[in-house]
């Protein structure tokens, strides 16, 4: 019985992994699969962080150390998750836009995706102040609040300038990419209902939501000090970017949740053809 487990587990294991290498051949999935990456530690600073630092009531002269590199942990991912996010979609508007050249465009573009999102996070890291959890705020915030007597030199160091520029730009462009995004689709079904455009709808909708809401408050936590319901629906936010990925996917998006199934539950689906997929299949022809 004992062996048999094994060598079934051994088989399934091999098989899904066999499974993903295949999927990875696909530039798309590159792409998620480094922001699934991304998403996992972000996850463990939004979540198994910052909840026992908010219920010890934690500020920066506390765990001074720790609190400076788990910041600069947690607005580093911060950083390349929008930006692996917004290649994503590029890469799925120029697929979709330029279907004669995507073979040659989606793998460079891929490739070029990866290799600036790393880098823009190892700037982050690196080059530009942390932020520092402050548990009367509940969030993490660029100033210490460290100094005995508040000046504007101290508030001048431990400004960050480029957090609310990423927040900004994000927001602006991924408002404009999945709105260009479900027109292309919606003008590929040619006005037939479109289990696939729907979808795409709901999807856009979901990450959009909390997106928004995250950057959005961050960004005016820098100006003014909101209620604490809004930090509060903030914090919930910025856990729900990084977690809700992985649930819309498996639950939405019908390559992967098919994938998903048969690696984990040995369950095969039938690939789905609705009028979009019919009639993008026909336009490459």
């Amino acid at each position: 019985m004992g062996e048999d487990w094994t060598e079934t587990t051994v088989f399934r294991m091999a098989t899904g992994s066999f499974g993903v290498l295949v999927e990875l051949l696909n530039p798309c999935y590159k792409i998620i699969l480094l922001l699934a990456l991304i998403d996992i530690t972000a996850t463990c600073c939004s979540c198994l962080i910052t909840g026992p630092m908010l219920i010890m009531g934690t500020v920066f002269c506390m765990y001074p150390t720790f609190t400076y590199v788990a910041g600069g942990i947690a607005i580093s991912t911060w950083c390349m998750a929008c930006a692996a996010t917004t290649s994503l979609f590029s890469n799925r508007i120029i697929s979709i836009g330029f279907r004669k050249y995507a073979d040659v465009i989606e793998k460079k573009l891929a490739y070029t995706s990866i290799s600036f999102v790393l880098f823009y996070g190892f700037y982050i890291f690196w080059f530009t102040p942390t932020t520092v959890y402050n548990s009367v705020f509940m969030a993490w915030i660029p100033d210490p609040l460290s100094e005995e007597v508040p000046s504007e030199e101290a508030a001048a160091m431990y400004k960050h300038t480029i957090l609310p520029w990423n927040n900004w730009i994000f927001v602006a462009g991924m408002f404009i990419l999945f709105s260009v995004y479900f027109i292309m689709v919606k003008r590929l079904a040619k006005g037939q209902k479109s289990k696939a455009s729907r979808s795409i709808f709901i999807q856009c909708s979901i990450i959009c939501f909390f997106n928004t809401g995250t950057a959005l408050i961050y960004n005016a936590l820098a100006i003014v000090t909101p209620a604490e319901w809004i930090l509060a629906f903030g914090q919930i936010c910025w856990t729900c970017n990084h977690a809700s990925p992985a649930i819309i996917y498996v639950t939405l998006n019908d390559t992967i949740r098919r994938e998903f199934l048969k690696t984990v539950f040995r369950v095969t689906l039938a690939p789905k053809i609705d009028a979009t997929t019919s009639v993008a299949m026909k336009s490459t022809i």
